[in-house]
C-alpha cells in the first residue's frame, strides 16, 4: 500500500441506513472511494475502506471541510464510532497496490 493523504478528523456522525461519516480537513494529498483510511480509535488502529466522499460549502482554518464515509463491521462499530471524540485526529491514507 501507498500512503497518498493525510486528513484531520474532527467530528463523526451517523447518515441512517448509510452509515458513520467523519468530517475534516484534507491535509495534503488526494484520494478517492475505495482508497484505506487508517486511523487510532482510542489506542487500536482501525483500517477502513472509503465508501464515499463529500466536499462541503464550510471552510475552517482555509481549508474545506470533506465528509468521508466508511466502511464498518457492524451496527457496534458505528455507534462507538459515533460516539467518540476524535479531537483533531491525523489518519492516514492509502491506495493498495491491487
Amino acid at each position: 500500500m501507498k500512503h497518498i493523504a493525510t486528513y484531520e478528523i474532527h467530528d463523526t456522525f451517523r447518515i441512517t441506513g448509510r452509515g458513520i461519516v467523519f468530517s475534516g480537513n484534507i491535509l495534503d494529498g488526494e484520494f478517492l472511494t475505495g482508497d484505506l483510511i487508517k486511523f487510532d480509535f482510542n489506542g487500536q488502529i482501525l483500517e477502513r475502506r472509503i465508501k464515499g466522499i463529500d466536499a462541503g460549502m464550510r471552510v475552517a482554518k482555509g481549508k474545506p471541510n470533506v465528509g468521508i464515509m466508511i466502511e464498518t463491521i457492524n451496527e457496534s462499530e458505528i455507534s462507538d464510532l459515533r460516539n467518540w471524540e476524535p479531537n483533531q485526529a491525523i489518519a492516514k491514507i492509502f491506495r493498495s497496490d491491487e
